[in-house]
């Protein structure tokens, strides 16, 4: 592994590299392990264990954690952070918080940014994740009967000495109940330290409802709560007994508001929710603004009267919470977000602290931000109408509240690398090119110390984009890191995926793209399949040909890593240097600087080119010169090229004496040209007589 010493070592403001210590050529790197399973279908490995020991052996940092303290602190082991969302149902990160906040007497609100009006936003593809808001579901139901608690589970008996509680992740003013009787309604009293202090019975406003379901005929109930007085939330915690609920957020301490439902008779309980404030119609999501000054008394609550009469009528949330921003465009499936308030110190100061609790106790070096170019522009919020924000003076969906919220969330990170004393604060960027991101700002480039390129090569991308990727030999000048990820998204084993030899081969295009970028000591190689689901599990006929092996095992072509084909170097003379494409200004691979912008030169080099209009062929080999190999990339001007996958193997001639390195290391006889397919790479051993 790499030496411990090595951890975030610097000189002067630039970072040294930190050499790799598994592989001769390269650094590599695991994205998200996690999920060891027994293998089914190797005798190499008899234990989900071993599979673990053998990942913790074969790379020199993580993506992720080893789940393991001792084994995190034996590597480079970079933790997973989204700091700029929190889940709309809280997990532990949530939790922490709001127990923590209220002991530091700070509003746990404040840590969420807000529309400041009633906004109208796109959502093209809902996300289930905004069910738990949509659909009002309480973040916990709890039975007490006879005196003990349980999970309640719907639809339920229950008998007068029964008690439903309902925990929320926030205040609300309706509930709807499908019952055969109208419950008594008991609303959380808390004291001075956010302990129960006992239960005031609540006016309930009750409405039927008729409609109609699946089933045929549905009745149910609505009742609105008469709040007179502001309503505290209290800890997770009944009759002095805590609640082992199973949920995360519970455990951890979060506030909850809490109301107790019992009935006179016996009574059937088939649902009950939470009357949701936000509203999904023809995929379009509305979420009312928040004003203080509609909330005449500043209770929190703009009740009946202070709603007729506010202020702002543009602005209808009774309570804050219901105005803060959710991600509507690019969702994961099954999630919800808030985005989170970075103009509050104090919020952000304690924000801070749970990332340095977190590290210390999995063993963490640092962590990666994921969706780093996920904020607040309209690759995230797609406003039809409204769209203001109370922190920060710009619309949500545009280039100025991304840019904004950007410096903002540099500024974060800088205190959390302060606070926790790392040089391995990483970002998610993809394909992103900085450079040509004009919402990002220097701030949030100059924090980040490793950037993870994720699915950056695959096989199918063509002349063009591989032309314009000349971003990371920038931020390797800047003295800054990279995972590089080679993906097999598109490549020979989707045409051929039952046949060993398609994904083998798209194996060993992945790892000679990687070696055309490969800077020792500040690029790091993983090898991963057409998907974005990360994981140490075992493969299936959906990503290998065969089922059951271990993934990273399979993927990771490490006999070929194994042959040592020495560091890059300079292009050997007579040979055409390959141009980079920046915005259509051509620039040698052999510079030193793009426009303004210092870079490392990458030496690559033409062994054959045709169509040839100006930097970029119609077709061409792409070439890296090695000190004891040579890499290969023989593709078009175009991506994705299905046809070209099948393309009549082309010979060229090789600046020497080579032998071709297979995917499980072994070497052909000596070559002085070699047949290279299309879409296809290839890693040389350099013959030395």
């Amino acid at each position: 592994m790499l030496a411990h010493w090595a951890k975030g070592l610097m000189w002067g403001l630039v970072a040294l590299p930190v050499f790799a210590d598994v592989y001769p050529s390269t650094g590599t790197a695991w994205v998200l392990p996690g999920g060891w399973a027994d293998p089914l279908a190797t005798s190499y490995f008899d234990t989900a264990d071993e599979v673990k020991e053998w990942e913790a052996t074969h790379a020199d940092i993580v993506f992720g954690s080893m789940k393991d303290v001792d084994t995190n602190l034996e590597m480079i082991a970079m933790g997973y952070m989204y700091t700029q969302k929190l889940d709309c149902r809280p997990g532990r990160r949530s939790a922490w918080l709001s127990k923590h906040t209220a002991e530091e007497g700070i509003d746990m609100e404040d840590g969420f940014l807000h529309f400041s009006e009633d906004t109208v936003l796109s959502v093209n593809t809902p996300s289930s994740g905004l069910d738990y808001l949509l659909e009002g579901k309480p973040y916990h139901l709890l039975l007490i009967r006879n005196d003990q608690f349980s999970t309640a589970r719907l639809p339920l008996t229950l008998q007068p000495e029964d008690e439903i509680v309902v925990f929320s992740s926030y205040p609300f003013d309706a509930l709807d109940v499908q019952a055969t009787a109208t419950p008594l309604v008991k609303r959380n009293l808390s004291d001075d330290e956010g302990n129960i202090a006992g239960w005031k019975k609540l006016k309930v406003d009750w409405e039927l409802n008729i409609g109609a379901d699946k089933k045929g005929i549905s009745q149910s109930i609505s009742g609105k709560l008469v709040l007179t007085k502001s309503w505290l939330s209290a800890w997770p915690y009944y009759r002095q007994r805590k609640l082992n609920s199973g949920k995360a957020g519970l455990d951890e301490g979060l506030k909850t508001w809490m109301v107790k439902l019992s009935w006179a008779q016996e009574t059937t309980l088939n649902s009950l929710a939470i009357k949701p404030w936000l509203l999904l119609d023809n995929q379009q999501m509305t979420i009312p603004g928040w004003d203080a000054t509609n909330d005449a008394n500043g209770d929190g609550y703009v009740n009946d009267r202070e709603f007729s009469k506010r202020a702002n009528t543009r602005a209808s949330a009774r309570f804050r919470h219901q105005a803060r921003l959710i991600p509507t465009v690019n969702m994961w499936p099954g999630t919800c977000w808030h985005r989170v308030n970075f103009a509050n110190e104090k919020f952000n100061d304690l924000h801070a602290n749970w990332y340095r609790e977190d590290w210390q106790q999995q063993g963490l070096s640092g962590a990666y931000n994921d969706d780093m170019a996920k904020l607040l522009g309209a690759n995230q919020f797609e406003v039809t109408s409204g769209g203001g924000i109370i922190e920060i003076p710009h619309k949500a969906g545009t280039e100025a509240a991304e840019s904004a919220y950007a410096i903002k969330l540099a500024a974060f990170l800088q205190q959390i690398k302060k606070k926790t004393q790392t040089q391995w604060l990483a970002a998610n960027i993809s394909e992103l090119n900085l450079w040509h991101y004009s919402a990002w700002p220097p701030e949030l480039q100059n924090v980040v110390d490793v950037w993870l390129r994720e699915h950056y090569l695959t096989p199918a991308m063509g002349l063009e984009r591989l032309q314009q990727s000349w971003d990371s030999f920038a931020l390797s000048k800047a003295g800054d890191k990279s995972l590089i990820m080679a993906s097999m998204k598109g490549g020979m084993s989707e045409l051929k995926p039952s046949e060993p030899d398609a994904w083998h081969r798209d194996i060993e295009t992945g790892l000679a793209l990687y070696y055309l970028f490969n800077l020792p000591g500040y690029t790091y190689y993983h090898s991963w399949n057409q998907t974005y689901v990360y994981g140490s599990g075992n493969t299936s006929l959906k990503n290998w040909y065969r089922a059951g092996i271990p993934k990273n095992w399979a993927y990771q072509p490490s006999a070929m890593l194994e042959v040592d084909i020495g560091h890059p170097e300079v292009a050997p003379k007579g040979y055409k240097t390959v141009f980079w494409d920046n915005k259509n200004a051509k620039v040698k691979s052999t510079a030193y600087l793009i426009t303004d912008i210092p870079i490392r030169p990458a030496d690559w080099f033409w062994l054959y080119r045709a169509g040839w209009f100006g930097a970029i062929p119609k077709e061409g080999v792409i070439a890296r010169s090695y000190s004891d190999g040579l890499v290969l990339y023989r593709g078009v001007r175009e991506r994705n090229d299905k046809s070209f996958l099948m393309a009549k193997p082309l010979r060229v001639s090789l600046p020497g004496e080579y032998q071709r390195v297979s995917y499980d290391g072994s070497l052909s006889e000596p070559l002085s040209y070699i047949e290279i397919g299309g879409y296809e790479g290839v890693v040389l051993k350099k013959v030395n007589n």
